[in-house]
């Protein structure tokens, strides 16, 4: 049994061991934009999916659509920006994704994430979806994941996936209506 004393010690640990882990913000919306395409001006085109339009996306993709709505912003001289959010190990993650004119992945951005996770903001590992197009590679094959982070990669992956495909089936020229 603990005496009085070592109780008092081991209770702040407790808490501190109990305490929640916040994410951590690392780039605002504007500076990821200016990341990716740097001097562009930026009109807001959030748009919501209709039922037709989840059900076509689910058939087209091997992961869960988790919302309606997307975050997106047309870019002047071509392109689009979006911005999802991914749930990863123990919090959700927020990223921002480029698609250039012609329809590949200018690159990846994390905003937020856990600070204990922040490989997956390694140039390199975000580097794998640059140039990467809708329907030419299956990415959860050919992105690696990070150790101690697979799930959060992993999430990623998907969520990097699923954007493409929302721009490629009802954004991109010639996909209909947006």
């Amino acid at each position: 049994m603990p005496t009085r004393f070592e109780f008092l010690l081991l209770a702040p640990a407790a808490l501190v061991a109990a305490s929640p882990v916040l994410a951590e913000d690392f780039l605002s919306v504007e500076q990821a934009q200016q990341m990716l395409f740097p001097g562009a001006q930026f009109t807001p085109g959030d748009f919501v999916l209709t039922d037709a339009q989840l059900g076509l996306l689910a058939q087209k993709i091997s992961t869960r659509v988790w919302r309606r709505q997307v975050k997106a912003w047309r870019v002047s001289g071509g392109g689009w920006f979006f911005v999802d959010q991914v749930i990863g190990r123990d919090d959700r993650i927020s990223y921002a994704l480029g698609v250039d004119k012609e329809g590949a992945i200018r690159g990846v951005e994390i905003l937020t994430c856990l600070a204990k996770y922040d490989g997956i903001r390694r140039p390199e590992w975000r580097a794998q979806f640059t140039g990467r197009r809708y329907g030419k590679l299956d990415m959860l094959d050919q992105i690696s994941t990070i150790s101690g982070a697979t799930m959060s990669t992993t999430h990623i992956t998907e969520g990097v996936q699923r954007m493409l495909a929302t721009y490629a089936l009802f954004v991109a020229p010639g996909s209909g209506p947006s």
